[in-house]
């Protein structure tokens, strides 16, 4: 079962969490993406970014 997480008394969802480990992921993951260009395979670059993110997002729920 999962359990909140306390920050000085105030109680987080586990998936504010992953929802930030996921952007820290994201991060590099997508400035990988602009030096090698990947816009040119990609029809729709934010779309692209919303489901890269929510791969990631998932995979770290799975993983948790």
């Amino acid at each position: 079962m999962l359990k909140e997480i306390n920050l000085d008394g105030i109680f987080v969802a586990p998936f504010a969490g992953y929802l930030f480990a996921a952007v820290l992921i994201f991060i590099p993951v997508r400035m990988l993406f602009d030096r090698y260009a990947i816009q040119r395979w990609v029809w729709h670059r934010s779309l692209f970014d919303a489901s890269v993110f929510i791969i990631i997002l998932s995979l770290i729920g799975l993983m948790f």
